[in-house]
């Protein structure tokens, strides 16, 4: 992997992870939000914490952004591996806090 040097800083592209679960949770959502779900997955290989991205209370590197409508994507970040673990994409209100964390 080979950094990018945009103005002054090093960009690093993280390697974005999805489970066939969370492939199936995409290909299952409705034609517009899907196509903003893999524009925005896409976007966090080069820019993992984007603004409109918020960390998760009490769970280290977890991250949601909200997508169109109710939807939201929760994902992980590893910064020692550049790895972005997509956890879920789904209706805010089927996303149990509690239960996110990676699969191993």
């Amino acid at each position: 992997m080979r950094p990018n040097l945009i103005g002054r800083r090093w960009l690093v592209s993280y390697q974005i992870k999805v489970s066939p679960e969370v492939r199936k949770e995409i290909k299952d959502l409705p034609g517009h939000v899907r196509v903003q779900a893999r524009q925005l997955i896409s976007a966090l290989g080069e820019n993992p914490r984007p603004s409109r991205a918020k960390e998760l209370r009490g769970k280290l590197n977890i991250y949601r952004i909200w997508l169109a409508g109710r939807w939201r994507i929760a994902y992980e970040i590893d910064d020692k591996l550049k790895l972005i673990r997509i956890l879920r994409v789904r209706r805010k209100e089927q996303i149990d806090c509690e239960s996110l964390r990676s699969s191993e």
